[in-house]
């Protein structure tokens, strides 16, 4: 009698036990864990800066290293100038013979408007023939013609000698962000074109993740909520972020081929859409993200 009795309440007691445990996960998921949606369809993204040559030239030296950090401004690759300062030397050099021409031709128009101005008053009072003022009003305005095409071909020689300058600056690749240097393809006296890829700038410091997100998962995703990343380099490592944006699309309508499902025979599949997730500067382990890294994403949807 008293075992079964002892027996009884230790059922009693293990079916307390399991239903205050099934309370707890109950309670758990409807006020927590149903406000929680995960994907592992999530990776480390960063801005990366393709850097490339607007001119064309001979590389003759890269400062940088593969893997070297770099701050916005450092000289990546300089490409031998020597064609670029004799452009700037002839733009100069066309530059001073074209204001040489326009010296030349506002000093005609000066004269020929000052004849005009002398002989009106002869010609007023008959003392100068019509044609002859004529002709002295002609001269007149040819030299002002003249002088306007000599000032626009100043003006275009001043254009080129920008150019050239420009161009000339351009032979020195500097780095357009802070970060740090990657893929690097080009080599030492190698023919770069305008357009080239010459290496990468990665920018560490400002990766952010895009989490692929089923469409059955996004209805209640809203800019600003927090999210947890749990990046697979690490773990155990657990990071802060936010809820930046949603992608405009799914991700097959980005494709190079987008699927047509008005053709053929028709097999629902679900969608994802990509979610821009911000990671909150200043957490340990930081240093560890790279862009392509794969991670594990749960945004907390609770209002």
């Amino acid at each position: 009698m008293a075992q079964s009795l002892g027996r009884r309440g230790l059922m009693i007691a293990g079916g307390a036990i399991v239903f205050v445990l099934l309370a707890i996960w109950g309670g758990n998921w409807f006020f927590v864990g149903r406000h929680m949606v995960s994907t592992e369809n999530a990776y480390v993204r960063a801005d990366i800066s393709l850097i490339s040559p607007q001119i064309e030239g001979y590389v003759r030296a890269i400062p940088v290293a593969e893997n070297q950090s770099v701050h916005a401004g450092d000289v990546l690759v300089e490409i031998d100038p020597t064609d670029y300062q004799a452009r700037v030397a002839a733009a100069r050099a066309a530059l001073a013979e074209a204001e040489g021409a326009r010296s030349s031709q506002q000093a005609g128009r000066a004269l020929a408007s000052a004849d005009v101005a002398r002989y009106r008053p002869l010609a007023e009072r008959g003392l100068l023939s019509p044609a002859r003022m004529q002709q002295l009003e002609i001269q007149a305005r040819q030299a002002g013609g003249g002088a306007a095409a000599a000032e626009a071909a100043v003006q275009a020689a001043q254009a080129q000698l920008e150019q050239a300058e420009l161009d000339l600056s351009r032979t020195t690749v500097r780095a357009p962000i802070d970060g740090v240097v990657g893929d690097r393809q080009v080599q030492l006296g190698q023919l770069v074109r305008s357009g080239a890829p010459l290496m990468s700038v990665v920018p560490l410091q400002s990766v952010y993740v895009v989490a692929n997100f089923k469409e059955t998962q996004i209805e209640n995703f809203r800019p600003g909520q927090p999210v947890t990343i749990r990046p697979d380099i690490a773990h155990s490592l657990r990071l802060r972020g936010t809820v930046d944006s949603l992608a405009p699309a799914s991700g097959t309508e980005f494709s190079i081929i987008p699927t047509d499902t008005a053709t053929g025979n028709f097999t629902k599949i679900v969608q994802r859409v990509p979610v821009r997730i911000h990671i909150e500067p200043g957490q340990d382990g930081l240093e560890l993200l790279r862009p392509g890294l794969s991670a594990t994403v749960t945004v907390d949807t609770r209002e």
